[in-house]
């Protein structure tokens, strides 16, 4: 047997990390805020983490000062977390995950700057460091603390290029923090890393930041969602005039930073008119990316069905929702479809029964004389119901989630289904003219739109197969739903897209 004789160091050595590459991946981080704007809101994010009351912009001869008030960094933070890359203390068994817990944020500072410095006071603890990019390199060296100062503080000066010089201005500072924390300048409260709320100022050469304008508007409708056993809360507004495109939407707030703007899959003809906020805390885990973007996992389906239900009302009441009347047989047609749909995935079953959609099977009702047939629903429960010529009565008739229990109907010939069905909710299937540029969706509320505007829904109306086009459009907006959700996969749902539609002819 040969023998093989290895030659390894005694101990492994850790890998090289390319941090030249490594800084370029995160500016490539920023896709939906510049980089001028990422140095303004990753350093109030950071403010915001932590038990800073105040935070102070100035700028003079090409110097960004930021000044934070009321905490600092220990030492331990200071001299060896801050200067490593992607390192946080943001997320612990013990902390709550906060707006700054990348890690990266106020590297990115050195972009636009010939060098920064760092100065911190937190106790008995006060110390000083600079920053610098060198040949694409991140570097650092300890400094002498000067600013004195008896309270705990933070400051940030970033010494800028002079290629930035024209580009972070005092006025674009002001709109910077107006867009993205238009309610913490308007006194809202914010909420740290620990879940702990205060009130931030925020200040502009030592003079607080007025917050934006409100909306001169018609009508105005408070927004309260409960989801995963916290609440958001906000306000709709519809505004007199048309407003505009970056002001439409419902603004989507985390921790006193506005992340995004959504419609919650409810459109109406007054959409550029409409306008509000909403802030959800609780979506904290599901920030990503540049903070422009929410993960649409559990935290955000129970919050879109409850704002979607009210944003949808609000619509309706300003009358921005026409729904057309469709005829019985169509909506009949579209939801076999979709029990055909909800039988095929599992993994919509949660959903079907949220929202009360039939899956039906055919069952027996025993009697004495002879099973009666009926329809049982999954998740339904069976209910005593009365039978003609019995005072006893039958059993087992369904009765499924949602519903209310009632007396079986009784006629001369008798009643074969042995149910009334009082359904409270369910999927609605409603076309409606809308200003979006999109054929269909589903909206978490329970409702598949179908565009009426849309080139193909008039066609399919001369053409006569409306029937057709609206079961096409429903399917693909549940299957759209449940593949930006992450409920199916996106083969299995290209699979049974090819199998149905090639039935129906049109593959």
């Amino acid at each position: 047997m040969t023998h093989f004789s290895l030659s390894l160091p005694p101990v492994y050595k850790p890998f090289q990390v390319d941090l030249e590459h490594l800084m370029e991946n995160i500016k490539e981080q920023y896709v939906n805020i510049s980089i001028e704007e990422a140095i303004i809101v990753e350093n109030t994010d950071n403010c915001i983490d932590e038990g800073y009351t105040e935070i102070n912009f100035d700028l003079k001869n090409g110097l960004l000062q930021i000044l934070m008030l009321g905490d600092g960094m220990d030492s331990k933070v200071f001299q060896e977390t801050l200067p490593r890359i992607a390192a946080t203390t943001k997320v612990t068994k013990k902390i709550r995950s906060g707006l700054g817990r990348y890690g990266w944020g106020m590297k990115v500072s050195m972009y636009v700057a010939d060098y920064i410095i760092i100065e911190t006071k937190k106790g008995h603890f006060h110390g000083a460091q600079s920053w610098k990019l060198i040949d694409g390199i991140p570097k650092y060296k300890k400094e002498i603390p000067k600013k004195q100062k008896d309270s705990d503080f933070t400051l940030i000066a970033i010494k800028l290029k002079k290629s930035y010089h024209q580009k972070i201005s005092l006025d674009f500072i002001k709109r910077t923090l107006q867009h993205f924390y238009p309610t913490i300048l308007g006194g809202a409260p914010v909420r740290n890393r620990y879940g702990k709320k205060r009130r931030l100022r925020v200040l502009l050469k030592s003079k607080l930041v007025e917050s934006p304008p409100e909306v001169d508007y018609e009508k105005k409708s408070p927004i309260k969602v409960r989801a995963v056993r916290r609440e958001a809360t906000g306000y709709v507004f519809l505004a007199r005039e048309t407003l505009d495109e970056a002001a439409r939407g419902i603004s989507i707030i985390v921790h006193g930073r506005k992340i995004m703007k959504d419609y919650f899959g409810v459109h109406g003809s007054k959409d550029d008119r409409i306008t509000g906020y909403l802030h959800a805390d609780m979506l904290i885990d599901d920030v990503a990316g540049d903070k422009t973007l929410i993960r649409r996992e559990y935290r955000w389906r129970k919050l879109s069905e409850g704002a979607a239900k009210q944003l949808g009302d609000f619509m309706k009441e300003v009358g921005a929702i026409r729904e057309e009347k469709l005829p019985k047989d169509i909506i009949r047609h579209v939801h076999q479809e979709i029990n055909n749909l909800i039988r095929h995935f599992p993994e919509l079953q949660e959903l079907a029964r949220k929202l009360g959609i039939s899956i039906r099977r055919e069952v027996l009702i025993p009697e004495r004389e002879g099973d009666v047939p009926t329809r049982l629903e999954e998740g339904s429960s069976r209910s005593r119901g009365l039978r003609p010529g019995s005072e006893k009565g039958g059993h087992g008739v369904p009765i499924s989630s949602g519903e209310e229990p009632a007396k079986a109907p009784s006629n001369a010939l008798g009643e074969k289904r042995a149910v009334r069905r009082k359904r409270r909710r369910g999927l609605q299937i409603v076309a409606r003219p809308e200003t979006e540029k999109k054929e269909a969706w589903f909206s978490p509320e329970g409702i598949v739109v179908v565009n009426s505007k849309f080139p193909t829904y008039d066609k399919a109306r001369k053409m006569r197969s409306l029937s057709y086009h609206m079961d096409r459009c429903a399917i693909e907006a549940l299957l759209n739903y449940a593949l930006e959700n992450g409920i199916i996969k996106e083969e299995e749902a290209i699979d049974y897209r090819t199998e149905v539609f090639a039935k129906w002819g049109e593959l």
